[in-house]
């Protein structure tokens, strides 16, 4: 009986969030994601929607350090997305390339790199006439390029990956849409 009242409460609560979006004019996006910030890493997220809210072109930039691995980042992230609705909000299709600059304290030597990664993702935007605006999404990405030292030494982490490959991408970006 319990599951049942939970799951009761749960459509609604579900068709209740989903039916308070309403169709919104609104074309300009300034936000953050959360998923950045739980690793220590500072980033801004600007997002246009043209095309009849078919199409949304947006840019990602963000920095951060890690001290505990000697490395300080800095990047950006162009990407595009497709709204099968064409309502600049509900189902996306993103695709983005971002590109990364590097610094690594590697013994006496600073060692700076510029690594780039292709990234596909899957998400969903909830907007609300009173401009917020909720979009998680995931997918993947491949990095390409590393950071090298003069002796050959490549930078690999605590956990043994590097930054090159394949690697998962998320997140859940909050913003304003005005």
């Amino acid at each position: 009986m319990h599951k049942q009242i939970v799951t009761i409460v749960l459509a609604l609560v579900i068709t209740s969030v989903l039916s308070a979006q309403e169709s919104t004019n609104k074309t300009i996006m300034i936000g953050t994601d959360l998923a950045p910030w739980a690793f220590g890493a500072a980033n801004g997220y600007f997002g246009l929607i043209h095309n009849s809210g078919k199409n949304e072109i947006g840019i990602a930039a963000f920095s951060g350090k890690d001290d505990d691995e000697n490395l300080s980042f800095l990047g950006i992230i162009p990407s595009y997305r497709l709204y099968p609705s064409g309502k600049g909000k509900g189902i996306f299709f993103e695709g983005g390339l971002g590109l990364g600059f590097i610094n690594w304290d590697y013994a006496k030597e600073e060692v700076s790199a510029i690594t780039f990664w292709p990234t596909i993702n899957l998400g969903y935007k909830w907007s609300f006439n009173f401009g917020l605006s909720v979009t998680p999404y995931a997918g993947g990405s491949y990095g390409i390029g590393e950071v090298e030292a003069s002796d050959g030494t490549v930078k690999t982490f605590e956990d043994g990956s590097i930054l090159t490959g394949f690697g998962p991408s998320f997140g859940l970006q909050l913003g304003y849409m005005f």
